[in-house]
């Protein structure tokens, strides 16, 4: 049986993988942990993301294959449109939090060395710490809107086995964590990378991806209208 399946959880596995990196994911989880970027905290929120990817895609595959209930297609656009607006607004308020911490260029001169550092003139601890339900909430977000794609191939495959099915979504979400882990791990290591070596160029990129949700957001918007 195992081997008769093989190259289907491969499939999934593979298509996981690719499926993670589309734009609006990537997009999303790179805005959320922007706001107050920290390794940890990126490397959790891209979990926390697949997770409720994950979660939402398991349930729609055994509602739909195991009770014969689809999620109607009237909540799915309902959720490609909110995922639009969720980066618009993700963008915006990362615009607005920037507001609040106020940064400085300082000079220091010590005989004839001339020296620059920049700063937050404000502490930073009156930013909202986002907490982890928040990339989860996103993720399932994420995984509503793009749940017929993902279940479109499995009818063709699996032949009505539950068994092939539950495995196909489980082999397809875990590729989507293992991509979205791997991001974040690059995104957290280049966050902190920048933030103690090139702190002007940290600051620029924050507010290059704040833009860059917004952007997205009205493009999402476009294309689902």
């Amino acid at each position: 049986m195992l081997v008769e399946i093989l190259p289907l959880l491969i499939l999934g596995f593979s298509l996981g993988l690719v499926h993670a990196l589309d734009a609006d994911h990537v997009m999303a989880v790179s805005a959320l942990s922007n706001q107050k970027p920290n390794f940890i905290r990126t490397l959790s929120f891209s979990a926390h993301w697949a997770l409720g990817h994950g979660g939402v895609l398991l349930v729609s595959g055994l509602l739909l294959f195991g009770l014969g209930i689809s999620i109607p297609s009237e909540f799915q656009y309902v959720a490609e449109l909110s995922v639009g607006f969720m980066l618009i607004g993700i963008g915006l308020y990362t615009f607005w939090q920037f507001k609040e911490k106020s940064i400085s260029v300082t000079h220091h001169v010590h005989g004839d060395i001339e020296h620059s550092h920049w700063h937050d003139k404000k502490h930073t601890d009156k930013n909202i710490e986002k907490s982890e339900h928040v990339p989860v909430m996103v993720g399932c977000l994420h995984g509503l809107a793009g749940s017929a794609p993902a279940l479109a191939l499995i009818p063709i495959a699996s032949q009505g086995n539950i068994s092939t099915v539950i495995g196909y979504l489980f082999v397809f979400s875990s590729g989507v964590m293992l991509s979205m882990v791997l991001f974040g791990l690059g995104l957290g290591s280049a966050q902190k990378w920048l933030s103690t070596r090139f702190k002007r160029v940290h600051y620029w990129s924050q507010r290059f991806i704040a833009l860059a949700s917004t952007v997205v957001g009205f493009l999402w918007l476009y294309k689902a209208i």
